[in-house]
């Protein structure tokens, strides 16, 4: 493959994250993000191998951000070398199964897909047109959030609602996180000791959460669903909820649908629980300070994890491999730790100084007589830039 570099851009509803990488390396020689969109706070950072530095870029929006961002890697001589730039969009509908060059019906199909995500799939349009408008000639390409997982048969993605409904409007499991659990499928094959094991549950635990079962590298099936909402507790997101409660809540809190899923996945998960907040690291502080709220969202977070994890014991007949990934998997002992004790029955144990190792690597953290449980750091960046490579490649434009 020539050499060249893939210049990865991930546009959220207030940051812009990205990365460069050459060919040959899974880790980035320049990386950055612009912070606090629409504030007074609003900075670009970048960091190369040789330096770092910081821009203020006060009240700044996605275009303002993007244009600042090529700016200065114009001006460090970065996208020089930069022959395709590669998009993170949460939301491809129901039939986006790969990465795609960007066209105009590409442009429409995310359009279309923002009334599935309208915090995300807006901004990420916003930072492709931005790109386009900087330079009209160079590749760009979507990645797609959803595409890991569509490969969920009809029992993983079907709802128990009148079948009509799903044809007529498109409902199914989307689920979400999937670059990063394409990254933890790929990486995990090479980990798994017996040739001939294949299942494993990557556990993505961040502010948004999800597990997900893998079998041969393919997702069978994950918690998330029609919307980031369902499955998993997470900072602010209620996750699994009975839908008859909802009726309830509008008619107790005098609100309407809209404001209510507006509070149950700004205001609920371990921020309502606990009364605190959603950042699990204050919550470990204040339960260990006595806090009886905070312990109770934390052990419901472990429990109801455990379950998820416990029960994709069905779909994959089996589990050979646990990995933990993301903010709280990568960075949370005790979460871990409270989370395997409960699934001492499928012989998963972690081997207490593995697990308080602090490392950013990837590393085993279980017993010797335990099924392997792994802490693998997420990396979409690299699986992004990866798989803009990858269809370069095969469409012959490199």
């Amino acid at each position: 493959m020539p050499s060249g570099s893939c210049l990865v851009i991930n546009t959220g509803s207030s940051s812009v994250k990205f990365a460069v990488f050459n060919t040959d390396s899974n880790q980035p020689f320049c990386q950055g993000q612009v912070t606090h969109l629409f504030s007074d706070s609003t900075e670009l950072t970048i960091t190369t191998q040789s330096d770092k530095t910081r821009q203020n870029l006060a009240q700044a929006n996605h275009a303002d951000a993007l244009e600042a961002i090529l700016t200065k890697l114009n001006e460090l001589g970065i996208l020089d070398d930069v022959m395709v730039i590669g998009h993170r969009v949460v939301h491809g509908g129901p039939n986006a199964n790969q990465p795609e060059l960007i066209s105009t019906s590409t442009l429409d199909l995310i359009k279309q897909c923002s009334e599935f995500a309208p915090l995300h799939n807006p901004a990420n349009l916003a930072g492709i047109e931005a790109c386009q408008r900087f330079n009209p000639t160079l590749p760009q390409i979507a990645v797609f959030d959803t595409a890991f997982h569509s490969t969920l048969n009809d029992l993983s993605s079907h709802y128990a609602i009148p079948l009509e409904w799903q044809q007529q409007f498109g409902i199914k499991r989307f689920g979400f996180h999937g670059i990063n659990h394409h990254y933890i499928a790929q990486t995990s094959q090479r980990l798994l000791p017996d040739p001939a094991a294949r299942g494993v549950v990557s556990a993505h635990l961040g502010n948004g959460c999800s597990v997900c079962a893998i079998n041969d590298g393919r997702s069978v099936d994950t918690s998330m669903g029609f919307t980031p909402l369902e499955g998993l507790v997470m900072g602010s997101r209620c996750g699994d909820l009975d839908p008859g409660l909802l009726e309830y809540l509008c008619e107790k809190l005098n609100t309407d649908i809209t404001d209510l899923t507006q509070q149950l996945n700004r205001q609920s998960g371990l921020q309502g629980l606990s009364g605190i907040s959603g950042d699990m690291r204050l919550l470990l502080e204040a339960r260990d300070q006595g806090n009886e709220r905070a312990a109770l969202a934390v052990e419901l977070f472990c429990y109801r994890l455990a379950k998820y994890i416990a029960s994709y014991v069905v779909p994959l007949q089996g589990i050979d491999m646990l990995v933990f990934t993301a903010g709280i998997g990568e960075h949370a002992p005790a979460i871990r730790s409270q989370t395997v004790a409960w699934l001492a029955p499928l012989n998963f144990e972690l081997d207490t100084t593995l697990n308080q190792h602090t490392q950013q690597a990837i590393r085993a953290i279980s017993t010797t007589g335990s099924k392997p449980v792994y802490v693998i750091p997420a990396n979409e960046e690299w699986m992004i830039a990866q798989q803009c490579f990858q269809l370069l490649n095969r469409s012959g434009e490199i």
